[in-house]
């Protein structure tokens, strides 16, 4: 039985800090299992380019299989992304899940988790929800009631929130956290060939060169998705997010994340706004931080509903592989028997799935068929197969 090692990622796009990351997995494992979210991501955002493209160019880059994040969890809070890529990783049986971390330091990652679950922790954090602030302020304000005055920074809350996954599935996968070095996760800046994704779609957006810090494999896909105007962004879909605001105004109360009022605010502006620009300007809130607003315009976009949140908090209804090399199908093959269906074909679905799960995949395939209604793609039936 090989030793697998999982990650989780998004390549909005891979660049030579993924590449490390990738390396330094397979430092304890012998396949490299990557959960990567398809056409729409964390932050609320289409993927710049599509989940296959992604897909192939982690395969052609260290990863050995890579399966999909799908929308009802790639789109939402730290806490529910993580939830998702962890029960799936722990489906996929891998041993470790190695992640990139601001501090290195995974016990401190866990003693930090086992403090939210105190009581007291939970109640102060509520408290300073209720007077309005929004999350990560609440979380800061908490921290420093309790007297923890240390800084927490993305990956770390993230890393925290796969340790809690990891205690939701009751896993037995052993939690990596390797020091994130040189460029942080929002930094727009270049040290030694790495940048963050975020520096990288600006200098993109901008024009800017960017070979110095992407493998040749992501700057000849990106290169040729700039020339022919294929990167997707959030604006150009206001058109088709104001007319799912307008046609469903007295169902907007259902969408995940909204909370009571909100969407009232969000009809306005549609109804008012005639660009993008105006219309979020319109809507935002100190309550809520950017990235929540960008991933409520999503779940409209694609109609992810509360209860549908609450089910899949519950249960991983399917895992879908993207792709995989020679040693991720060897490795794929010694997973015969699993608590679920791993697809890596969509033929036959409806005998193989449950209702319930065919529900929930039919939901993804429909939410990257409205992203290609703006950044067209060939779908594929079957995985990317690199040898």
């Amino acid at each position: 039985m090989k030793k697998p090692v999982g990650i989780v990622v998004e390549y909005n796009p891979f660049h030579n800090g993924h590449k490390y990351h990738c390396l330094k997995a397979k430092e304890y494992g012998d396949v490299v299992v990557a959960v990567m979210s398809g056409d729409f991501v964390q932050r609320g955002e289409p993927a710049l380019i599509d989940r296959w493209s992604r897909a192939e160019l982690a395969l052609k880059n260290g990863v050995d299989i890579v399966v999909e994040l799908p929308i009802f969890y790639s789109t939402q809070s730290a806490e529910i992304f993580a939830r998702g890529a962890v029960g799936i990783l722990n489906l996929m049986k891998v041993q470790k899940i190695v992640f990139g971390s601001e501090s290195g330091d995974a016990e401190k990652l866990i003693k930090r988790a086992k403090l939210e679950e105190e009581d007291k922790f939970k109640q102060e954090l509520k408290k300073q929800l209720k007077e309005g602030f929004s999350y990560p302020t609440a979380y800061s304000n908490t921290l420093k009631y309790l007297n923890k005055e240390e800084e927490i920074e993305s990956n770390d809350i993230l890393g925290i929130e796969y340790i809690k996954a990891l205690k939701f599935w009751k896993s037995q996968i052993e939690p990596i956290a390797i020091k994130r070095e040189k460029s942080g996760y929002y930094s727009e800046g270049v040290e030694d060939g790495i940048s963050s994704a975020t520096g990288i779609r600006k200098k993109l957006k901008l024009g800017e060169e960017i070979k110095e810090v992407v493998p040749l494999t992501t700057y000849e896909v990106l290169k040729d998705a700039l020339k022919k105007n294929k990167f997707a962004k959030l604006e150009d879909f206001y058109e088709l997010i104001r007319y799912k605001i307008l046609l469903e105004k007295d169902r907007l109360e259902l969408i995940q994340d909204i909370e009571q009022g909100y969407e009232n605010k969000i009809y306005e502006a549609a109804l008012s706004s005639q660009n993008f620009g105006d219309f979020f300007e319109k809507i935002k809130s100190k309550r809520y931080t950017l990235g929540r607003i960008q991933r409520i315009l999503i779940h409209i976009l694609l109609g992810l509903k509360k209860e549908e949140t609450k089910n899949v908090k519950e249960k991983i209804p399917y895992i879908r592989v993207l792709g995989f090399t020679k040693i991720g199908q060897e490795y794929l093959k010694e997973l015969k028997e699993n608590d679920v269906e791993i697809l890596t074909s969509l033929k036959n679905i409806q005998k193989n799935l449950e209702k319930e799960s065919l529900k929930f995949l039919e939901h993804n395939e429909v939410a990257s068929k409205i992203y290609s209604i703006i950044n067209p793609y060939k779908e594929r039936k079957i995985p990317i197969i690199i040898k």
